[in-house]
């Protein structure tokens, strides 16, 4: 698998068609495979304004990452199988589901918790045939709300990663 990413996106709230159409991609190339990460784009103040993680606070520490991350993977083409999955990344602590309900964002229907942790974040099956812009749309929400100390804007960065 890649480190890098192939391509990188950045985008406004409401104005996603390009990650859209780079996760398209991925959908219509069987067994090719790869995934979408997406994050808020921070301005240089904005990331002054994260608090620094010493390495032994990172691995030691129960909690994610000050700036929230949202992950897509699509239903993979043989192997285990498996539906889609939406991944967020953060360090806002347990119960981050509830804070989302909380600030007015549900899971839409269809969608199933798989995991709901402090540290690894929450992980989430899709329902099938989703909405490739809907899934955009709600983790850049989810990543808003969970990344609440740093005031951010509605600019966003996609890294968009294709197996290999």
């Amino acid at each position: 698998m890649p480190t890098q990413p192939l391509k990188q996106i950045e985008f406004g709230r409401g104005d996603s068609s390009a990650v859209v159409a780079a996760m398209a991609e991925i959908v219509a190339e069987p067994g090719a495979g790869g995934w979408v990460n997406i994050g808020p784009a921070l301005t240089d103040e904005q990331a002054a304004q994260v608090p620094p993680k010493s390495g032994l606070a990172a691995w030691f520490s129960g909690r994610g990452p000050a700036v929230a991350m949202g992950t897509w993977m699509p239903t993979p083409v043989g192997g285990r199988p498996r539906t889609a999955q939406v991944g967020v990344e953060h360090g806002q602590g347990p119960n981050a589901l509830k804070r989302l309900r909380e600030s007015g964002l549900e899971l839409p229907h269809g969608w199933q918790k798989r995991q709901d942790h402090a540290k690894h974040g929450v992980v989430i099956e899709l329902g099938g045939d989703d909405d490739l812009s809907a899934i955009v749309e709600w983790i850049i929400s989810a990543v808003t709300i969970l990344t609440s100390d740093i005031g951010l804007e509605d600019r966003f960065m996609a890294a968009v990663y294709y197996s290999v």
